[in-house]
């Protein structure tokens, strides 16, 4: 598609993994080839979003396949146990006791993949208290149908499952996020002949291969020749719904991520993408379409001013680490089990989540933070 000579060389440094010499390719990949034979390339982000959320064939519409396990292609902080949902259910319970206990609470989850966070938190609030138990108004948000199918079998009715919150509305609730944004696709990006090109896919030889086009992205220029990056998802339309649907609201983000100074650093040449399978970091992106995870740091630079053009106060952003030790505060001198402190330890310890992730706080309307620091 390019009409000048790109260098394309920064994206083998980017992605020095080896292809497939079989040439194999997966049912996806095969419908993924006939449309650009048919219509020409498409963009990285197009890609990224057909190989995650196909509702067929994507990553994420295999609910027979596991991802989320020590048996799939890597493990979260829901992974390790219940007490990462309890320590949220103790952050949504302070907001909620800061706010005049309203009779109904809702809470909307994103991405709630299987259902395990949701029914931790939810445990865990029944505990705390019956009367903020009775108060919430559990919302999943899912739109994916095969999954939609799942969550609802597995929740038994404790949460409402729906394919959009477009159509529902709360006076006061909150969001919880954990590890979705970094699976928003993004457009990625190459720095060829002092110029951004944005990086297509396309067939070459019956097989996917990379192709280019010039580009204007609000990137630096000052970056080195060869320079790989991602640019940030489409937030407005994962973002403004849940935004309108509350009145007064506390969004809480939890993920891995960099601001914008550390991710377009001159030094970090390949960008953060990259592909999992069977909890190894060593799969190339236009290899076996659907069946390997493929994620980015979140640009929480990015997610902020989004946010706060859409009214949100933004809260100093934390790792995780941290953050779970302020939620955590009354918890820990409950006497938990030692096998709740031994979760407790791998969620904050800094080779395991504790520094890699981050958490993002928001808030909206006429509300009490009630933060993690007091």
């Amino acid at each position: 598609m390019s009409r000048e000579t790109v260098d394309l060389t920064g994206l083998q440094h980017a992605f020095p993994y080896p292809r497939s010499a079989t040439g194999a390719i997966t049912d996806l990949g095969r419908l993924i080839l006939a449309s650009i034979e048919e219509s020409g390339p498409i963009s990285f982000a197009d890609y990224m979003a057909q190989c995650l959320y196909h509702p067929e064939f994507g990553y994420y519409a295999r609910p027979g396949q596991p991802t989320v396990s020590k048996n799939g292609d890597f493990i979260t902080s829901v992974s390790v146990g219940p007490v990462f949902g309890k320590l949220l259910a103790h952050r949504l319970y302070k907001f909620w006791r800061a706010n005049g206990s309203p009779a109904v609470f809702t809470i909307l989850e994103p991405g709630a993949h299987d259902g395990t966070l949701c029914l931790d938190i939810l445990e865990a609030i029944g505990d705390l208290d019956p009367t903020f138990r009775k108060a919430i108004d559990y919302l999943v948000h899912e739109p994916l149908p095969i999954r939609r199918k799942l969550l609802r079998s597995k929740l038994q009715g404790k949460a409402s499952v729906i394919a959009t919150p477009s159509k529902y509305q709360g006076k006061i609730g909150a969001l919880i996020a954990n590890e979705v944004l970094d699976a928003l696709p993004v457009p990625l990006y190459l720095r060829s002949n002092d110029q951004w090109h944005e990086i297509l896919v396309t067939s070459n030889a019956g097989s996917l291969g990379w192709d280019s086009q010039p580009a204007a992205p609000k990137l630096p220029k000052d970056l080195p020749e060869g320079y790989v990056t991602e640019g940030p998802p489409k937030l407005s339309s994962f973002m403004t719904p849940p935004a309108r649907m509350f009145k007064d609201a506390l969004f809480i983000w939890i993920d891995y991520g960099l601001d914008e100074e550390a991710l377009y650093h001159p030094a970090r040449t390949a960008g953060t993408l990259r592909c999992y399978f069977k909890h190894k970091a060593c799969a190339h992106p236009l290899e076996n379409p659907g069946e390997q995870d493929i994620t980015a740091d979140v640009n929480f630079t990015a997610v902020e001013k989004f946010a706060s053009s859409l009214g949100f106060q933004i809260h100093p952003t934390m790792n995780q680490s941290r953050y779970l030790t302020y939620c955590g505060k009354d918890w820990l001198l409950s006497h938990p089990s030692p096998q709740e402190i031994s979760q407790f330890q791998t969620l904050i310890h800094p080779t395991h989540f504790g520094s890699r992730f981050y958490a993002l706080e928001m808030t909206k309307g006429n509300v009490d933070p009630a933060t993690v620091f007091k």
